[in-house]
C-alpha cells in the first residue's frame, strides 16, 4: 500500500508538479502525454474547483462562424454543458475544435478530450484540412489534447459502484489538468457509453461529469453520434435532459444530395433562433450560411 502511494505521488508530481497533501497549486505548464497518447487515469473527475475561472463576463462566444448571432446573449454561459449531436460527417468534431482554436487565438484556453482518435492524428487532420496549428497552440499552453481509455473508465466506475452498493458516494480519483480551461470538448459520449455494460452506471457517471464541468466554470461541448435525421439526440436518450443545451447537426437528403443544417434545440441560459440554419464545411471549417 505504501509503495502504491509513493508511486502515485511520483506520477502526480511528474505530470503536474503537484504533490498530494500540498495546498500550493501547480504552475501552468504544457501537457505531458505518454507515448501512446493516453493518460492512465481511470476516472475523469477534475480537481480544479478552487482554481475555477472567476470573471466578470460569464458568457463566452462559441466563435464558430456566425453561430453566436443565433443566440440573444451572443455566447454561452460559463458552467454550461452543451450536447452537440449529429450523424457521421456532420462536423461535430470540427465544431468543437473550431471553437477551441478560435478561442485560443483570442486568449481563451481550451482542452480537447478524446475517447477514440489519437491526439497526433487529430492535430494532423485539423492542420491539413483547415490550417489550424493545434500543436503550436498546445506548445504555447493555450490548448491541450488529451486521450482517455473509455474501457478503463467504465470498469473503474462499475467496480466503485459495486463497493458502495450502488451509491454515488464514490472515492473518485481526481486529476489535475494542465490548466484551468475556458472551454472543454469531449469527443465522444457515444464511445464512452459503449464501454459501459450497465447503462445506469453510465448515467451516474455522466451526471457526475456534468456536475464537475459546472464547478470548473468553463463552457463544455460534449459530442454524441446519432442518426442522420435524429429524433433521439444521444445513444441513451438521457444526455439531452442533463445537458444545459442541445445543438443538432443535420445531414439532410434533398433531391439526391445531402445538405447540412444546424438547430439549437434548447439552451437554458438564453433565448435563441428557433429554426434550422444551413451551413457548409469548407477549408475554413464550419461556415453558417445567411
Amino acid at each position: 500500500m505504501v509503495e502504491f502511494i509513493d508511486r502515485f505521488k511520483e506520477w502526480v508530481s511528474e505530470r503536474t508538479g503537484f504533490l498530494s497533501g500540498s495546498d500550493k497549486p501547480p504552475k501552468p505548464k504544457k501537457p505531458i502525454e505518454r507515448k501512446d497518447g493516453e493518460f492512465e487515469d481511470s476516472l475523469i473527475i477534475f480537481d480544479h474547483y478552487k482554481d475555477a475561472k472567476k470573471v466578470v463576463d460569464d458568457v463566452i462566444p462559441a466563435r464558430v462562424s456566425k453561430f453566436d448571432e443565433l443566440i440573444r446573449d451572443r455566447g454561452i454561459e460559463r458552467g454550461s454543458t452543451i450536447l452537440i449531436s449529429g450523424g457521421c460527417g456532420t462536423g461535430k468534431t470540427t465544431f468543437g475544435l473550431q471553437s477551441l482554436y478560435n478561442g485560443a487565438m483570442k486568449g481563451e484556453k481550451g482542452i480537447y478530450i478524446s475517447f477514440e482518435e489519437e491526439p497526433k492524428k487529430i492535430k494532423k487532420h485539423m492542420k491539413n484540412n483547415f490550417g489550424w496549428d493545434i500543436q503550436k497552440l498546445e506548445k504555447a499552453g493555450k490548448i491541450a489534447v488529451l486521450k482517455f481509455d473509455p474501457t478503463k473508465i467504465s470498469r473503474s466506475m462499475e467496480e466503485e459502484i459495486l463497493k458502495t452498493s450502488g451509491g454515488l458516494r464514490i472515492p473518485l480519483k481526481k486529476i489535475r489538468l494542465p490548466f484551468v480551461p475556458d472551454r472543454v470538448v469531449v469527443d465522444s459520449l457515444s464511445a464512452l457509453s459503449i464501454a459501459f455494460d450497465d447503462k445506469e452506471n453510465y448515467r451516474k457517471y455522466i451526471r457526475k461529469l456534468f456536475e464537475t464541468f459546472e464547478k470548473i466554470n468553463s463552457v463544455n461541448f460534449v459530442l454524441a453520434e446519432t442518426e442522420q435525421d435524429p429524433t433521439v439526440y444521444s445513444r441513451t436518450g438521457t444526455e439531452e435532459f442533463l445537458a444545459d443545451g442541445v445543438i443538432v447537426l443535420y445531414n439532410l437528403k434533398k433531391n439526391e444530395r445531402r445538405e447540412n443544417a444546424l438547430e439549437i434545440l434548447k439552451l437554458r441560459s438564453s433565448d435563441h433562433v428557433k429554426k434550422m440554419v444551413p451551413y457548409k464545411i469548407t477549408n475554413n471549417g464550419i461556415e453558417i450560411q445567411g
